[in-house]
């Protein structure tokens, strides 16, 4: 799916910002009927089952009128899906990290919104996982040598000029150089419990081009999910039971 990404990473500003929407950075053509996302998730399987993990991101919400981001993980900026900032027990378990290892098999990321004002939890995003980095080191040094300006000054947190809104939102504490350590100070994971946890490389850092990003609710889950350290295992013969298209519930 292609993003219009129009929401750009370049702005220098004195102001903190709470959040940002999500919708500039929407992906295009996406499914809006189950056998649709079926055929999605099938198109990268070669005849094979899939795996995956579903969970909720407590940080993105729908307000009624679009979504929006408080906190650095997932980041949807400049094409890419990155979860590098939150769910670390979940990408540091073993049986999670051998599905995402063996790439004959595809892994995909279901993340939903946390419940909103009408009792309801909408699915936000699908990834394919592409890549996994073991270190927050590893992932430093795949940004610094990437060409995408805008890839780059959305994820490192270490920038010394408030370009992009990595110093704000991004999920590689890293200067430009590759140098891993403190964020920025008004980083939302500044504080040293939350950035120390980041980068204590025991759990996968998850990379994909291929994602789905919905700019409304055009799936919402059967039952409330509640937050969990793990999230929820989901495959090909479940995936159906879990979700229902918004308005149908």
């Amino acid at each position: 799916m292609r993003t219009s990404n129009t929401l750009t990473c370049d702005v220098r500003s004195n102001d903190l910002m709470d959040s940002y929407p999500l919708r500039p950075l929407a992906s295009r053509n996406n499914p809006t009927t189950l056998p649709q996302l079926e055929a999605w998730l099938h198109a990268s399987t070669k005849g094979r089952d899939w795996d995956g993990k579903l969970y909720v991101a407590s940080t993105i919400k729908w307000d009624g009128q679009e979504f929006s981001q408080c906190g650095c993980s997932p980041n949807y900026f400049a094409g890419w899906w990155t979860l590098a900032c939150c769910k670390h027990d979940m990408r540091r378990s073993a049986p999670f990290q051998a599905k995402v290892k063996d790439y004959t098999i595809p892994t995909y990321i279901f993340t939903f919104a946390r419940q909103d004002c009408a009792g309801q939890q909408a699915l936000v995003s699908v990834a394919e996982i592409e890549k996994d980095f073991p270190t927050m080191q590893d992932y430093a040094r795949f940004l610094v040598r990437s060409r995408n300006r805008k890839f780059r000054l959305s994820r490192l947190t270490r920038l010394a000029m408030k370009r992009g809104l990595g110093w704000r939102f991004g999920d590689c504490h890293s200067d430009e150089t590759g140098k891993v350590g403190e964020p920025n100070a008004e980083h939302v994971h500044a504080e040293p419990g939350q950035w120390r946890r980041d980068i204590d490389s025991t759990h996968l850092i998850l990379v994909s081009k291929r994602f789905i990003l919905w700019d409304r609710p055009v799936f919402v889950s059967l039952k409330i999910l509640k937050q969990s350290r793990f999230g929820y295992d989901v495959r090909a013969g479940n995936f159906g039971n879990i979700l229902v298209k918004a308005g149908k519930k």
